[in-house]
């Protein structure tokens, strides 16, 4: 998880220099729409302290990444995702309330966009979230491995060359196409010592079964432990 972090360090510095530069050295252009204003609406703007009320946004949304990072590294899981969670609904709240700052003409077309936009972003972590947390299920053929779902696979039983009921996987260096949140893993993952695979888990519901096909693999599992087995006592059946 060393690229999340670095992400994570990055987005900090980016939101305080930004911030920093709004708010103490008065940098106001760094702002969307800014520049394109008159000169008279620019002043109504500085005037009732929209900049500086923006600028302070940043700033926030900075310590509240900060805060999300320090409690990761007290080993405190998904304390990143949920600290991007709560920056989000920060800068969407307050940007409504700054919004009553702005009383330039182009004041209500930006509230209806930015209205626009929260109900957009929302409405995309609502479906990349119901997605995310869809189980799979894994079934066999005499010939083919099927894994239903989104990140799914349709593999030929012969193209198989491991199947291992595992306690445990490799830790997790990064997610490169995929969802993570709470104990579900789903997608595409770069795995300490294995490299990239992908990843079908309930992490707190081992066991997990390890499906290697040549350079590929994968690991799946059931909330039903049950359910896990009968799946890999099927294979094996099939395949040894």
């Amino acid at each position: 998880m060393i690229a999340l972090i670095i992400i994570q360090l990055f987005m900090v510095l980016m939101f305080f220099l930004l911030g920093y530069l709004i708010v103490k050295k008065e940098v106001y252009f760094l702002l969307s729409g800014f520049s394109s204003k008159s000169e008279e609406e620019q002043k109504i703007l500085i005037k009732n302290g929209y900049p500086q009320a923006a600028g302070r946004a940043l700033i926030n949304s900075g310590f509240i990444l900060v805060g999300g990072l320090g409690l990761y590294l007290l080993k405190i899981p998904y304390m990143i995702e949920l600290s991007w969670l709560v920056m989000i609904i920060y800068i969407f709240t307050h940007l409504l309330y700054i919004g009553k700052l702005d009383t330039t003409k182009s004041s209500k077309r930006n509230s209806i966009i930015l209205i626009l936009t929260i109900v957009f972003t929302f409405g995309i972590l609502g479906v990349v979230t119901y997605i995310g947390i869809q189980p799979n299920h894994l079934s066999t053929s005499d010939t083919q491995l099927q894994i239903s779902g989104f990140y799914g696979v349709d593999w030929p039983l012969d193209k198989i060359t491991n199947v291992e009921l595992v306690d445990t996987i490799p830790n997790v260096q990064v997610r490169t196409n995929g969802f993570a949140f709470a104990n579900r893993l789903k997608g595409h993952f770069r795995l300490e010592e294995l490299g990239k695979g992908r990843l079908l888990l309930y992490r707190n519901h081992p066991p997990f079964i390890y499906i290697e096909k040549g350079e590929d693999y994968l690991f799946i599992n059931s909330r039903d432990i049950n359910e896990t087995r009968l799946w890999y006592e099927e294979m094996m059946d099939l395949i040894y």
